[in-house]
């Protein structure tokens, strides 16, 4: 049986982009919150988001 403490501990505060890794400057954007470094990192994550949803969808149309 699993320990409930496990779920009650919130996630620690992210220090870095969640795409390249990066350090956060001035202003920090946000997708599916996920904190991102720039607005390249963004588009970048929301271009992956994208192509992963059209894989799915060829996927379950098959």
């Amino acid at each position: 049986m699993c320990d409930r403490s496990e779920y009650s501990e919130r996630r620690p505060e992210s220090k870095s982009c969640a795409v390249c890794a990066g350090k956060f400057g001035l202003i920090r954007y946000y997708s599916w919150q996920a904190p991102l470094c720039s607005r390249k990192c963004l588009d970048r994550f929301r271009a992956r988001r994208e192509r992963d949803r059209l894989w799915l969808f060829r996927c379950q149309a098959a």
